[in-house]
């Protein structure tokens, strides 16, 4: 991880991605570099004038933040937030992007989606999308594991964000038309395909990198609600997650389940690729 990119608008929102880049940051000794995108649709005197004050903005609340030999730079960046925010992650080759939550906009986002979801959607760098203060470190992170190239990446960088943190890890075995085959989570069909999911976390954990930190990964049968109901019992302050990826004509499609957690999340939420 060379670097750390957050992106702002300047809004109280962003302020606490900022915020936990620069902690991310000092923590891990790594430049941070903060951007913020203006409409380059505006007139050349406007955009001239905007960047000018916010470079001068966001100068001011980086000095204000920064702790002593930490390196920071603020950039001003225009176009369409999505694509100059993944565009200047590729330049800076940034191993983590961190976001803050965006501002509803109930038609737009039904329409294009969320500038969150956009920027996980093409970007192959790991996101990090914060919704809490961050006036501390991470202590309680939770693993939902797929057994997928994406969710290894998302626990070796849980890792590193969150060192000394509890991880809690958990693979969810829905159970298929439970109401017509008539069972429940304690059946004998769920207890058949959650021994098979164990033979696939033991064989899955086997061909992880020896350097990952792998926490306990308990199976369980559980749908999609229950799924959610049981992240938010669980009260952490990470989620975080792998990003699944599709072939062909989508390339970068978010499975639901992911893109649900980023436009409701119930704490701060890191989304890695493979």
């Amino acid at each position: 991880m060379r670097c750390i990119l957050v992106a702002t608008d300047l809004s109280v929102r962003s302020d606490r991605a900022v915020q936990r880049a620069l902690r991310l940051s000092a923590m891990l000794k790594l430049p941070c570099r903060i951007v913020s995108v203006i409409d380059s649709d505006l007139p050349d005197d406007m955009q001239t004038f905007l960047k000018n004050d916010v470079e001068q903005r966001l100068s001011r609340f980086a000095q204000s933040l920064t702790a002593p030999g930490q390196e920071v730079s603020c950039k001003v960046l225009s176009g369409d937030p999505h694509e100059a925010i993944v565009d200047q992650a590729e330049t800076d080759d940034a191993g983590l992007v961190v976001l803050g939550l965006h501002r509803p906009r109930p038609f737009r986002d039904m329409v294009q989606g969320t500038t969150m979801v956009r920027i996980v959607r093409a970007s192959p760098r790991p996101v990090l999308l914060v919704n809490d203060t961050a006036d501390h470190d991470y202590t309680r992170v939770l693993l939902p594991v797929s057994f997928s190239p994406a969710c290894a990446a998302a626990m070796r960088i849980a890792g590193m964000v969150a060192p000394g943190a509890r991880i809690q890890s958990f693979h969810a075995v829905p159970i298929p038309f439970p109401g017509f085959i008539g069972e429940g989570p304690d059946g004998a069909t769920a207890r058949d395909l959650c021994r098979q999911a164990e033979k696939e976390r033991d064989t899955w954990v086997a061909t992880l990198d020896p350097e990952i930190a792998v926490p306990e990964i308990e199976i369980v049968s559980a749908g999609r609600i229950e799924t959610m109901s049981r992240m938010a019992a669980e009260k952490p302050d990470l989620i975080a997650v792998g990003a699944h990826t599709r072939v062909g004509f989508s390339p970068n499609v978010l499975g639901s389940f992911v893109t649900d957690l980023i436009k409701n999340p119930p704490c701060d939420v890191l989304v890695a690729r493979a």
